[in-house]
């Protein structure tokens, strides 16, 4: 249990969810019957939590808990049990790994970031009033003096989400906003083609009013299709407030967002 803390508490400090009370691993009767150590990480999945002792020089993995997981975090405890420090992580479900052979914990950050910002989103059930779980309204992610530019007042189902651009760009941040036009309730409920705007300005923390405050110069955002090709892009331009491409995709039609600034690049998957 010692090792699911530690991973908990520091996940927790980075900025991730947990819900450590309803993994097995909380329940002592569970624990005694199967070696598993697992957190359940908010909207990306379960990892495994592996103790390691002082003099150890593998990471080991038992057969039961080499399913369901997204990795494998290696925490090693001191000989008085008592603290612990987290070595590092990985993703293959082996009998047991050299601890050289780890990733960084830094690298364990990137991962869970790209994964949980990588979730699917499900477009139509954003229609039936099921909105993705950390997607924001329109109030919540943008400035009032920004809605009113963007225009997305005229639409009937807005979402925002803050994505990070990567810790090169000094932990720059923007807001993907995604807007289903009004008229296209019916024709999703028909299966129809619907269309779809597609916005990243500044997100509401970072937008100062009256100031020249503008998105990075050479933000390029991109539609790709369920085969990974580039069908649609736009990039920023020097002060700009926002970029928006507007498309359309049929019912059942799975696309993803590239959001892009120089080395970094953000995806986001969504299903009509």
């Amino acid at each position: 249990m010692l090792a699911v803390y530690a991973v908990d508490y520091y996940l927790r400090c980075m900025g991730f969810e947990t819900n450590q009370e309803e993994e097995d691993n909380y329940n002592p009767w569970m624990q005694s019957l199967i070696d598993v150590a697992d957190l359940k990480v908010k909207n990306i999945g379960k990892l495994e939590c592996r103790p390691v002792l002082s003099n150890a020089e593998y990471l080991e993995i038992p057969p039961e808990v080499r399913t369901d997981r997204i990795g494998y975090v290696a925490v090693q405890l001191s000989e008085s049990l008592k603290s612990a420090t987290i070595l590092g992580f990985t993703t293959q479900a082996v009998a047991k790994i050299p601890l050289s052979q780890l990733q960084s914990v830094e690298d364990l950050l990137d991962y869970l970031t790209d994964k949980e910002q990588a979730a699917t989103v499900s477009l139509h059930q954003w229609i039936k009033g099921v909105v993705t779980e950390g997607w924001q309204t329109i109030d919540e992610i943008l400035h009032p003096q920004q809605i009113e530019w963007m225009g997305c007042r005229s639409f009937s189902i807005t979402r925002g989400k803050k994505i990070d651009l990567g810790l090169e760009l000094n932990g720059e941040s923007v807001a993907l906003i995604v807007t289903i036009a009004a008229e296209n309730q019916s024709a999703i409920k028909n299966q129809d083609e619907v269309n779809i705007l597609i916005q990243v300005s500044l997100p509401k923390d970072e937008y100062i009013p009256g100031a020249n405050v503008y998105i990075s110069e050479g933000l390029k955002v991109a539609v790709i299709d369920d085969k990974g090709e580039e069908v649609l892009d736009t990039t920023s331009r020097q002060n700009d407030n926002w970029i928006e491409v507007e498309f359309s995709a049929e019912f059942g039609e799975k696309f993803s967002i590239d959001v892009i600034l120089g080395e970094s690049k953000v995806t986001q998957e969504f299903v009509v």
